[in-house]
């Protein structure tokens, strides 16, 4: 079996660096690509948690071969540049699996076909302090889905990484999964705080809340049928009395209170955020107003800062 990880940023690198210590890889088995990041790997190595580096062979992309899998850790909004030089390489009956938020397997699908993609919603959290630097702040499940014939076999190569559930649901686990991120990821983006700092506000609490109840519309206008990911199921929480909503969502912080969504980097840096692939996704007016002010930050209009959670919560 031939595997390629595409993107060895927080997930992707922690999937890669346990890939290549809890497996019997031979020397042509595991193949990464970190683009950018290449180099920088080659020299540290990968670390999780302070371990002693690994050092697995990494690329700027994919080298030339038969995968059986292509596990795809980019942003969501990278996914068609990372992924369509790979293409060739994935064997006839082989499956993309995509390791990332939002909805990224509609991307997958156009290019490589919907029998030929998978998807894993990541039900645990990691940061990366540094490239090849990485620290698990989350324990979690992958939950499985999609019509790859080889799903079973995913499930056990991704079960060597971090526990699985497979669902035969996987519209249902992405889109709690978007209403989690939709409200966590983009408040703290635009506030600057981390997850500890907002949830410890009323009134960020009642505007994740505004966000979640909203990503729910959406989904049940569409038809979804949500599903539980890392315990939570957004379409109970909604409907669940005020204080016990307020209570889950400020009680989600306590195992990571200090973790700061990669959000706030991507800003920082004059990068592209990818927020159409989370609040952008739903044509709702408060999540159509946080995209508003992700763009605006990133042309520079407007700062990142706790007045825009006041200004949100206002409106």
């Amino acid at each position: 079996m031939r595997i390629g990880v595409i993107g060895l940023g927080a997930i992707g690198g922690v999937v890669a660096a346990r890939l290549s210590q809890r497996w019997d890889w031979t020397h042509d088995r595991l193949w990464l690509a970190a683009g950018r990041r290449a180099e920088a790997l080659r020299d540290r190595g990968l670390s999780v948690d302070g371990a002693a580096p690994l050092r697995p062979r990494v690329f700027e992309t994919l080298p030339s071969g038969s995968y059986d899998f292509i596990l795809l850790c980019t942003r969501t909004s990278d996914s068609e540049s990372a992924l369509a030089p790979a293409l060739p390489f994935l064997a006839a009956d082989g499956a993309v699996v995509c390791l990332q938020n939002g909805l990224p397997e509609a991307r997958a699908v156009r290019l490589a076909g919907p029998h030929r993609v998978l998807g894993a919603v990541i039900g645990w959290s990691a940061t990366m302090r540094a490239p090849g630097d990485y620290a698990v702040t989350g324990k979690g499940k992958f939950v499985l889905g999609g019509l790859g014939a080889r799903r079973r076999e995913a499930a056990q190569i991704l079960g060597s990484v971090f526990p699985v559930r497979e669902t035969d649901n996987l519209e249902g686990a992405r889109f709690s999964k978007l209403a989690i991120n939709c409200a966590m990821s983009t408040i703290g983006a635009v506030s600057g705080f981390s997850l500890g700092e907002w949830t410890a506000l009323k009134d960020a609490r009642n505007l994740a809340l505004r966000i979640v109840r909203e990503v729910v519309d959406e989904g049940t206008a569409r038809g979804v049928r949500f599903e539980a990911v890392s315990g939570l199921r957004p379409d109970w929480l909604v409907r669940a009395p005020a204080w016990v909503a307020d209570a889950a969502i400020e009680l989600s912080a306590l195992r990571r209170p200090e973790q700061r969504t990669g959000m706030i980097e991507l800003l920082q840096s004059g990068r592209h955020a990818g927020i159409e692939d989370l609040n952008g996704l739903i044509p709702r007016p408060l999540n159509q107003r946080l995209v508003e002010m992700v763009r605006q930050i990133e042309r520079g209009e407007r700062r990142i800062s706790p007045e825009n959670l006041v200004e949100l919560s206002a409106r």
